[in-house]
């Protein structure tokens, strides 16, 4: 799959569509049905994570049972037994799923621990017409599920997980600086432009006044989006903020994600003054170490009257 976020519109036409052959699959058996994965994910007007290649050449449709003894035998059905908690919603009154929060601990099977984060994110989205679940909603059903496979995995994702985000690609951008040990950007800062406007950085270190922004293509066709990103950059820049800005280049290899990381850990070095070392290159379950997440970050750790940005020197 693409790895471009969908738009509202996009989500309720991928809804519309599956409700449709899910509704058909349903009306051909007695068995009530519970849709699970990619299907439950487009019911519910979730965006997918990125599967493995296995999953993605699949097309048929996923139903998830109890027990061995609920599977039947249906044409282009894939039954899939799980011992996890069946929390499940309605869709248009004749379709059923699992719930958002089952729906992601469903995937902890196959999805990558970073994966899982950007499918946990993307069920909190700060657009009020995409948000499936709360934090405390994840937190509420480990607390009471048994063992199921992908529960450490589980508990270990939501160490990372954030409310309020916009897109899976800003989720991605996220994580990469964790990944060479830098801290942890803010989602979603609210700053006040000089005219009055109210925006929201996707991430950003507001401490350091550091912007990073993802650009999707749906920037660079939309002329009038790439001018009203223009003129946010340059009232953010006037202000004293450094702009990041991040494409799928930065994110598809190994190689890009450690060059994004340099440059953030460049930018943060032109505020503080001092080095900013990145780490050996780790993995998501490594990051998920209490003891990483809870580092304070190095610029609390450098006295603010020798910071040398122009901005904080002027306020030194």
């Amino acid at each position: 799959m693409s790895t471009e976020s969908y738009s509202l519109e996009a989500l309720t036409d991928l809804k519309r569509r599956r409700f449709e052959a899910c509704d058909a699959l349903q009306r051909r058996t007695k068995h009530p049905l519970v849709f699970a994965r990619s299907d439950a994910l487009e019911l519910l007007a979730v965006e997918k994570p990125i599967e493995p290649e296995r999953e993605r050449r699949r097309t048929d449709m996923d139903v998830v049972v109890g027990s061995t003894a609920e599977k039947s035998h249906i044409a282009n059905v894939r039954f899939l037994t799980w011992n996890g908690p069946l929390q499940t919603t309605e869709v248009g009154r004749t379709v059923t799923c699992l719930n958002p929060v089952s729906a992601w601990a469903h995937y902890a099977a196959i999805l990558t621990l970073g994966e899982l984060v950007v499918l946990g994110d993307s069920m909190m989205r700060r657009n009020g017409r995409l948000t499936r679940a709360e934090i405390e909603s994840f937190h509420t059903y480990l607390d009471v599920a048994n063992r199921f496979i992908g529960i450490e995995n589980c508990r270990l994702a939501l160490r990372l997980m954030r409310e309020g985000t916009d897109s899976s690609q800003e989720t991605r951008t996220r994580l990469v600086p964790l990944l060479y040990g830098l801290p942890e950007p803010t989602v979603n800062h609210p700053v006040r432009l000089r005219s009055g406007t109210l925006i929201f950085l996707d991430l950003s270190y507001p401490q350091l006044r550091i912007a990073i922004e993802y650009d999707g293509n749906y920037h660079r066709f939309d002329r009038m989006q790439v001018l009203r990103d223009d003129k946010r950059r340059e009232a953010l820049e006037d202000m004293g903020w450094i702009y990041i800005k991040v494409t799928v280049l930065d994110l598809k290899s190994e190689s890009g994600q450690e060059e994004l990381a340099q440059r953030i850990a460049t930018r943060i070095e032109q505020v503080i003054g001092v080095p900013v070392p990145l780490t050996s290159r780790m993995t998501v379950r490594q990051v998920c170490d209490l003891r990483r997440l809870r580092k304070r970050p190095i610029w609390e750790r450098i006295p603010r009257e020798s910071w040398i940005a122009p901005w904080a020197v002027q306020h030194s």
